[in-house]
């Protein structure tokens, strides 16, 4: 299946509003002869000016944005190495502009938050803005910078009722989570229960070649593929055209070797990507023997027989108690082949 003939998923949020759509079609013809164009090529190309083509390739076609960006969760930041896979992509594509958002822990609809895809809608105590102090969130469609394993802050900006605000998640073992937001500058604005914050992030990456790495933190949970399909969808559908995307599979954990029900789990959902997203989809099977050679790794007796068992061999693994991550020979791998899909594809 070609990169770009995905199927629309039928699935649901029950948390948040449909994604924002934009649908873009350019038609028109034009016959002329062929003696007519050999003797009148000057002619015809001040009456019939030439076009843009968006395919952005040749003299004199628009250069698209070169910027790569990474959304996902703690694997898109490189939980286990020392630089994201992101970064290392990078050092593969010089010149590229690289940005990697990720948030540990995350569930795939959350992360389309943050992407863009997907609309967040909030409430706040007292129903206004308090100037520039900040306003305690009393309800969030989708707590979009949560995360069960870490007490970080996070924050993202954007707008409200037409406000410029920086919504702020802070968390701390005593008190749990707090969401706030303030405004940038003086605003007592009002602010409608169930109210739209527009992230500003995400409107300067759509025209970006996005890589997505989704749904890891979903599985074992309910309705998992549904919900990575459609997080997926809306992120893609986001895009501005021509959409220049990747969309890599779910990567298995150590416990999770062939006959699991994770395993099949995994698979079945890694089959479903595939199959919808096509020349788009990027595999996370383990790496093959040419993968290993060149990065220069030399598998043991034990990776080999983690290879059999289809997962990613223990040594690209961090070597601790973390049962999901790679450490960089692991993302080294992953990189190379997000490299190699991005020359594949011309993006």
């Amino acid at each position: 299946m070609n990169k770009s003939n995905w199927r629309k998923s039928g699935a649901t949020n029950t948390d948040t509003s449909l994604s924002r759509r934009r649908f873009f079609r350019q038609t028109g013809a034009a016959i002329i002869s062929t003696t007519f164009l050999t003797s009148c090529e000057g002619l015809i190309d001040e009456v019939f000016p030439k076009k843009n083509n968006p395919e952005g390739t040749g003299g004199d076609k628009p250069q698209l944005d070169q910027t790569l960006a990474f959304f996902g969760d703690s694997l898109t930041i490189g939980a286990g190495a020392n630089v994201p896979y992101g970064t290392m992509v990078g050092t593969g594509l010089p010149g590229r502009r690289i940005v990697s958002d990720g948030i540990g822990g995350q569930i795939a609809r959350s992360i389309a938050i943050r992407q863009g895809g997907e609309t967040v809608k909030l409430s706040v105590e007292g129903g206004k803005l308090d100037g520039v102090n900040p306003v305690r969130i009393k309800k969030l469609s989708n707590e979009f910078l949560s995360t069960p394993i870490n007490y970080n802050t996070y924050s993202r900006t954007g707008t409200v009722a037409g406000v410029k605000c920086t919504v702020t998640r802070e968390a701390n073992e005593e008190t749990g989570e707090i969401y706030t937001i303030k405004a940038d500058t003086e605003s007592t604005a009002d602010i409608a229960d169930d109210s739209e914050f527009v992230l500003e992030e995400p409107a300067k990456l759509r025209t970006a070649t996005q890589v997505l790495w989704y749904g890891r933190n979903n599985i074992g949970r309910p309705n998992a593929k549904e919900d990575i399909l459609a997080a997926l969808d809306n992120s893609i559908d986001y895009l501005s055209e021509p959409k220049r995307f990747l969309v890599l599979g779910v990567l298995t954990a150590i416990p999770e070797n062939k006959g699991t029900d994770r395993y099949n789990e995994v698979r079945d959902i890694n089959n479903s990507l595939s199959a919808r997203y096509g020349d788009a989809f990027v595999s996370m099977e383990p790496p093959t023997e040419e993968e290993m050679e060149a990065i220069s790794y030399t598998p043991s007796a034990e990776d080999i027989s983690d290879i059999e068992k289809g997962n990613f061999p223990r040594g690209m693994r961090p070597g601790n108690a973390d049962e999901i991550h790679i450490n960089d020979k692991g993302y080294e791998i992953v990189a190379n082949r997000v490299i190699a899909k991005l020359k594949e594809l011309k993006y």
